[in-house]
């Protein structure tokens, strides 16, 4: 399995998932659009090789990619 690097806000993304923030809460908290915030957070899901926002989270955990 090749693990792919998070840019530095992709791991904010990541962070505000695993505080189980929606997309639109997330959008407001970075000050980007929910499309914008949409795109990250599928971006980091397939990163992390995961199925869902849900266990992307449980795998930032795992990983130690988050606080």
């Amino acid at each position: 399995m090749t693990m792919m690097n998070l840019s530095p806000r992709e791991k904010d993304v990541l962070q505000l998932v695993c505080n189980g923030m929606s997309n639109r809460e997330i959008g407001l908290n970075l000050h980007i659009a929910e499309s914008t915030a949409r795109g990250h957070v599928c971006t980091v899901i397939q990163k992390l090789n995961t199925r869902n926002r849900t266990a992307c989270a449980a795998e930032g955990i795992r990983r130690k990619l988050v606080v």
